[in-house]
């Protein structure tokens, strides 16, 4: 057990009153009868015991009635405070207690038993102390008071942001400079279902994305940053559109926000459409237009000629119908049909072009003998044709063929009037038909004038006439119209002349149209022997 140390000679007494005048706490020593052993000047200064309240022999009775009476310990009866003290004392428990004085001053007083039987007691004044501890939690109440203020204000700011995002019916998002998804509002959480407890994960921008579009390559967040400003539209897999525009924050984050624009572009599409009809019906509209021109010019300048003929015949008849012979009336009446028949046929031929042109010309195929068609069509020609004789040969021709009989009746019809008309001086006309791989061709030759081979590529085009057909009459669009008719029968239609030598057309159908091939190679011209 360690001991005090003090030089040898020194003055026990002196070095105890040393200590105890400058020590700034107040002692008192109490022997075990309770007398006042030592009291040093702190404890007398700061009890407030004045010299005739001490006395030369004082005891802790003494010095506790003079407190009492005094008012120290409070109201009540001084003598039963006393008592009640001296019981506790006589205890020489330790303790540590701080008393308020009537003068405001703050004692803490610390009793601890001495070996002997006595007590010790240290008085210190701890007034600024607590005074400091008090204004100290003064302050501290009052910041947790302003900090308590300023969560709820702040809570309050966040909460009116988020009802105000979540008031906007766009999507919006909110991302922090690194890329990390810090807020979205109730829609953006549509958009991205699940993307709250993605935000608690600490979720970034790009792996948000691949949440939706796990197929396409993850964006690098600074990429993002670049795409800020101009809107881009992206279709989600649900199938519906959003317009997506990102804000750069102050602080290099990002706001986006996610406009749902598929009604837009449902009207859009539904606009393109009703603009592309609207485009058709005024193309088709100014094409109908063209071919009212066309027939007026037609029909001013091929019904020039049959008129004057009719006009010519029909005057000669009423005046010399007295004098003329049957056979001169039926040579008139002959030509005044000739014209009449003429002009139908002109007609005829341009309201079937007009139709074809028109998008209206319908097409009813059927499987039938195309030998028999060729042939009827061939010998109702030749019987309103005394000019050529039309040489007919298509024994190669399959026996069945899928097409529409009119239409087809129609091609060969011009074919054959224009192969009389180009061929004047010629004698006969050849029609072939053969099969040809996948292919059923049926060729009208002529000997006729021909066309130069620099206006082959010309000749389908609608009103194109060749430099050869000069002074014979004709509109230039027999040859177009059976190009769109091969067409409808998902057919072809070829051309071979030689200007002097003559002209083939051939027309080729598919035996089987979903087995229709190229075109097979060109054969030379040549003739047939073979009448119709």
């Amino acid at each position: 057990m360690s001991t005090h140390f003090i030089r040898d000679g020194s003055d026990e007494s002196a070095l105890l009153g040393c200590l105890m005048e400058t020590m700034h706490q107040g002692i008192t020593i109490i022997d075990a009868d309770l007398n006042v052993v030592l009291l040093n000047a702190a404890a007398r200064r700061l009890l407030n015991f004045p010299d005739d309240a001490i006395g030369d022999n004082p005891t802790l009775e003494d010095l506790i009635r003079f407190n009492a009476k005094r008012g120290d310990y409070g109201p009540g009866d001084p003598e039963e405070q006393v008592r009640l003290r001296l019981d506790r004392a006589r205890r020489f428990e330790p303790h540590d207690f701080e008393r308020v004085r009537p003068d405001g001053t703050m004692l803490r007083i610390q009793g601890t038993p001495a070996g002997d039987g006595g007590f010790v007691t240290i008085y210190t004044d701890v007034t600024r102390e607590r005074t400091q501890e008090r204004e100290l939690n003064d302050v501290r109440a009052h910041l947790e008071e302003r900090l308590d203020d300023r969560t709820r204000e702040l809570q309050d700011s966040r909460d009116l942001l988020l009802n105000a995002i979540n008031a906007v019916k766009d999507g919006m998002g909110i991302s922090d400079p690194r890329g990390r998804v810090m807020l979205a509002n109730d829609r953006m959480r549509q958009i991205y279902p699940g993307v709250d407890e993605r935000i608690k994960e600490g979720i970034y921008v790009p792996e948000l994305l691949k949440l939706i579009f796990p197929d396409e390559p993850e964006i690098p967040f600074e990429e993002l940053i670049n795409r800020a400003g101009p809107s881009e539209e992206k279709r989600f897999p649900d199938g519906k559109w959003y317009r997506i525009d990102r804000t750069l924050t102050p602080d290099g984050g990002i706001i986006s926000v996610y406009a749902d624009v598929t009604e837009y572009k449902q009207q859009q599409a539904t606009l393109m459409g009703q603009a592309h009809e609207l485009v058709k019906l005024l193309n088709q509209e100014k094409r109908l237009s063209e071919l009212q021109r066309d027939f007026v010019s037609m029909a001013s300048h091929e019904f020039r000629t049959p008129l004057a003929i009719i006009d010519s015949n029909a005057q000669r008849l009423i005046r010399r119908s007295d004098k003329l012979e049957q056979s001169a009336i039926l040579e008139r009446g002959t030509r005044i049909r000739d014209s009449v028949g003429r002009m139908q046929y002109l007609i005829n031929r341009f309201l079937n072009f007009t139709r074809s042109q028109a998008g209206d010309m319908e097409i009813d195929s059927r499987d039938q003998p195309v030998k028999v068609t060729v042939s009827e069509c061939c010998r109702r020609f030749q019987d309103s044709c005394s000019s050529h004789r039309i040489v007919l040969d298509t024994g190669n021709l399959p026996e069945i063929l899928r097409f529409d009989r009119k239409l087809l009746e129609l091609c060969i019809d011009n074919l054959l009037s224009n192969a009389v008309k180009y061929s004047p001086d010629a004698a006969e006309i050849r029609v072939t038909g053969h099969a040809d791989g996948n292919w059923a061709a049926i060729c009208v030759e002529d000997d006729g004038l021909g066309i130069p081979e620099t206006e082959h590529r010309k000749v389908f085009d609608r009103y194109f006439r060749a430099s050869t057909s000069s002074g014979i009459a004709g509109t230039g669009i027999g040859l177009n119209m059976i190009s769109m008719i091969m067409d409808k029968h998902r057919g072809k239609v070829d051309l071979e002349s030689r200007v002097g030598e003559g002209t083939r057309v051939t027309l080729r159908l598919p035996v089987a149209q979903e087995d229709a091939g190229e075109w097979p190679e060109r054969a030379p011209l040549r003739r047939s022997a073979t009448s119709a």
